[in-house]
């Protein structure tokens, strides 16, 4: 666990240090799927931190043409180097770096730093979610009426209508919705009660991965909108207990 907190620090501090220095932006894929030279230095500072502590261990990443399989294996760590690059690269201070450590595909421990506001989140397998030392849960019971939600937009152009239709389903039957552009921050918003549910499709693993099992831990329920959760599925679904239900089945319902 110590270690995973340490290499998010690490590079956490190392992305506010060269926050508002002017940044080499690549385009991935769509325009909003970008790229800085400041992603590619944090993910090497994790893994040599990673690596130099645990030889043993293997990694899924999200910058570069390295595996993105994720094997059925012991010490295994997906790592999202700064979740929020367009946010990074528009000098908005909403970004976060993620790490996730999965045992045979299993989520065992995670790291969620998030430099701008020096929040530390992490959980280990049974032992609880942890907010800088603190432990966190999500107490709230509130209607869906009067949750508030939060969700992203997806990469590919194709999934925008359904988003765009659950983004107008949603915003009739719920509080307000926000958007802020980082999943692993948001599912920690979420873990620690600033966020009542969350939903995105369209996500790659190091999306998810670091805040799955904080938010889990914290006594959230997090599934695939239409069934368990499967990081294949590209889909997620976050919530209390007292809204899951309802907010899963009127997510299902769009069309």
């Amino acid at each position: 666990m110590k270690i995973i907190c340490e290499a998010a620090k690490i590079a956490g501090i190392f992305a506010k240090e060269r926050f508002f220095q002017e940044h080499i932006v690549n385009v991935k894929g769509r325009s909003s799927d970008v790229v800085t030279e400041v992603d590619f230095a944090c993910q090497k500072m994790i893994v040599d931190f990673i690596s130099t502590h645990l030889p043993e261990a293997r990694f899924i990443l999200e910058e570069g043409d390295g595996c993105k399989e994720i094997p059925d294996a012991e010490c295994v760590f997906i790592i999202d180097p700064i979740d929020g690059t367009l946010n990074y690269s528009h000098s908005l201070p909403f970004f976060a770096v993620s790490i996730a450590r999965l045992d045979y595909r299993e989520i065992t421990e995670s790291a969620v730093y998030l430099p701008a506001s020096d929040e530390l989140f992490y959980a280990k397998k049974g032992k609880g979610a942890f907010l800088n030392g603190r432990q966190i849960f999500n107490k709230n019971s509130p209607s869906l009426e009067k949750a508030l939600l939060v969700t992203g937009w997806p990469y590919e152009e194709k999934l925008f209508e359904w988003t765009l239709k659950s983004i107008e389903k949603m915003t009739f039957l719920s509080q307000e919705i926000r958007i802020f552009g980082s999943a692993a921050a948001e599912l920690c918003y979420l873990a620690c009660g600033r966020f009542d549910g969350y939903w995105e499709i369209g996500l790659k693993p190091w999306d998810t991965a670091g805040g799955v099992l904080i938010a889990r831990e914290s006594g959230v329920l997090v599934e695939s909108i239409n069934g368990k959760f499967d990081f294949k599925t590209g889909e997620i679904i976050a919530a209390v207990p007292s809204i899951f239900e309802k907010f899963r089945d009127i997510l299902r319902s769009v069309s």
